[in-house]
């Protein structure tokens, strides 16, 4: 009996926690105008979790540099850096500090850190398992706005006031 709980406790100090694949995570962003609409991603996510006994998150972290988005069109891209002061805020950031497993997803509470701004937010994150891999996706609703960025014009014409940040983090468990 005691070699057993020994045995139990060396195999969990040296078990893995699930692996983040930075090749098939991504954030993007979707913007509107009256003329287009556009996107921007990003597959150069930084991503720190911390994982519970049951594989479970429990703590998140997200960094993306504002210069790693790509829209196809790079007089877009430089004008976004542009307008997000690319070169003072050169990251998004994103921090957990509620984590909750529900019926509709995972309920992600935290600080969104975007153009020098702080702010409350949250959202509810879908989950995918296929054999060892977990996908973990959802939106996030942002307010150009509320964290002090100019919206974009063309022809006078401002973008809309809302942005959709999309993100997919995948794991291999």
């Amino acid at each position: 009996m005691v070699l057993q709980i020994i045995l139990s406790l060396f195999l969990s100090l040296f078990a893995q926690s699930p692996i983040f694949e930075t090749n098939a995570s991504s954030v993007t962003y979707s913007m509107r105008h009256k003329l287009h609409a556009w996107e921007g991603t990003s597959n150069q996510v930084n991503f720190v979790a911390g994982w519970n006994e049951k594989n479970q998150l429990e703590k998140i972290a997200v960094s993306v540099k504002v210069s790693s988005f790509n829209s196809s069109l790079p007089s877009r891209d430089l004008r976004m850096l542009e307008v997000l002061d690319a070169s003072i805020h050169p990251s998004i950031t994103f921090n957990s500090n509620f984590i909750a497993y529900t019926n509709d997803g995972i309920l992600v509470k935290g600080k969104l850190q975007f153009h020098g701004v702080t702010k409350d937010v949250q959202t509810i994150v879908k989950t995918k398992r296929i054999n060892n891999r977990i996908e973990f996706s959802g939106t996030l609703p942002v307010l150009l706005e509320d964290y002090k960025v100019t919206r974009p014009s063309l022809l006078f014409v401002k973008a809309d006031n809302l942005i959709q940040i999309r993100f997919q983090c995948v794991f291999i468990m």
